[in-house]
């Protein structure tokens, strides 16, 4: 059966809600397994562990977008994690329909602008609202969906090696610990116990489990996994700490090769940058590569930072120090290629010259700049063409408290070994 999330902010909306029934009647109709949480999520409340699971392994997507979805921080994780998997490679259809005759720009102001890449399904502007004409576009999307499984992406690797790590406690009530310590509820306790698929439940809570809860389940897990698991399930969740909107940002178009991203992120260590991307690519060990530089000091501001960067471009990546050996590779485009610069301060005018320099010799190259306490002035970054900012902003509070929690995850399997 291939699985199709809906995703709406419907309660309430009469047309959203025929919409959404009709699409769900004719998904069925055709096969499709639609899954569709009918209930509203209040403010503040978590989100339920079933849609995680649902987000993280549906085949398909259809994003309702209403005037009351555009206003749902709820719908817009949702297309975070859907556009999140699609960056990845996976083999995922999305498809945002459009209700209340809303113009296509309307999504840019709700943190949903990736949506605006894909066709919208919709009635013509100023035409009936009509749900069945609604489900018949959508479906013709649908039409060429495979019903084998889909290739695995970085995601669905990395969410597949929890799995495999946590299946080591699958006949202890530790499990169910850990579960208690994501705060699930006692109603989806059951599919963590389940015999088929509940350890890749688990793993899907932890895509977006906060990370106290997930350092607690960890500390619950300990006792039922090895030494070497728990050793590489702790450094598999490292990351996770880490903003999942933000670090997706870094992430080029999917089936697109990057060109000239630099992105800027207000961190005091270069660590944290490095964790970003990981949390980005999902701990991915084949397809990313990410390299690290200083910054050159001397009189030539502009020039000798280009020559240092651009070397260290050539030995860190293509380990070429010299001149007659640097030959790019035919595979490059294969790889995405990340180059994080410390600058310790915000940016300035000659950094941000310096910085289009490098470009201009690898424009598929990312460049990540850790700009300290504070991101540059408007006007510098008007300067770097469009950069991303990696938001919310970190505090040197938020920078300490992962790195002393991502110390205390190192030491967890020798604390429970009785080595420490």
């Amino acid at each position: 059966m291939r699985d199709v999330f809906i995703s709406h902010s419907a309660r309430g909306d009469d047309f959203a809600m025929t919409v959404m029934q009709t699409l769900r009647t004719r998904l069925a109709e055709k096969e499709f397994n639609p899954l569709v949480d009918q209930e509203d999520i209040p403010p503040g409340q978590k989100w339920r562990p079933h849609v995680i699971d649902w987000l993280a392994r549906c085949r398909a997507a259809i994003v309702l977008i209403n005037k009351k979805a555009l206003e749902s921080d709820w719908v817009r994780r949702e297309v975070n994690i859907l556009m999140w998997r699609e960056a990845l490679g996976a083999e995922l259809t999305v498809v945002p329909v459009l209700l209340d005759d809303l113009p296509s720009d309307a999504v840019e102001g709700a943190g949903m602008s990736e949506l605006r890449i894909i066709q919208f399904a919709r009635t013509p502007r100023g035409a009936p609202q009509d749900a069945e004409s609604i489900a018949d576009l959508v479906l013709k999307q649908f039409a060429d969906l495979p019903k084998a499984p889909p290739a695995g992406d970085p995601m669905a690797r990395w969410l597949g090696r929890l799995q495999l790590f946590l299946s080591e406690a699958q006949r202890s009530t530790l499990l169910i610990k850990a579960a208690e310590a994501l705060e699930l509820e006692d109603k989806y306790v059951a599919h963590v116990t389940a015999q088929q698929g509940g350890c890749l439940f688990l793993a899907h809570q932890f895509l977006v489990a906060p990370p106290d809860r997930m350092e607690r389940a960890l500390d619950e897990l300990a006792p039922a996994l090895s030494h070497h698991t728990l050793r590489q399930l702790t450094g598999a969740l490292k990351a996770t700490w880490v903003n999942e909107e933000a670090a997706r940002k870094l992430l080029p178009a999917p089936k697109k090769p990057p060109w000239e991203m630099t992105a800027l992120l207000n961190s005091f260590k270069p660590g944290t940058a490095e964790q970003y991307i990981r949390r980005a690519t999902c701990n991915a060990t084949l397809g990313y590569e990410v390299k690290s530089a200083g910054v050159p000091i001397g009189e030539d501001r502009i020039g000798e930072r280009q020559r240092d960067w651009e070397r260290d471009v050539w030995v860190e990546f293509f380990d070429a120090p010299n001149e007659e050996d640097r030959i790019l590779p035919s595979d490059l485009l294969d790889r995405t290629h990340y180059f994080i610069i410390d600058e310790t301060g915000p940016p300035d005018s000659d950094f941000v010259a310096a910085v289009h320099r490098l470009h201009s010799a690898f424009s598929w190259l990312i460049v990540l700049v850790t700009t300290g306490k504070d991101l540059p002035t408007p006007e510098v970054q008007a300067a770097f063409n469009k950069p991303i900012l990696l938001e919310p902003a970190l505090t040197a509070d938020n920078e300490l408290v992962a790195r002393l929690r991502s110390d205390r995850l190192d030491k967890m399997p020798d604390r429970h070994s009785g080595k420490y």
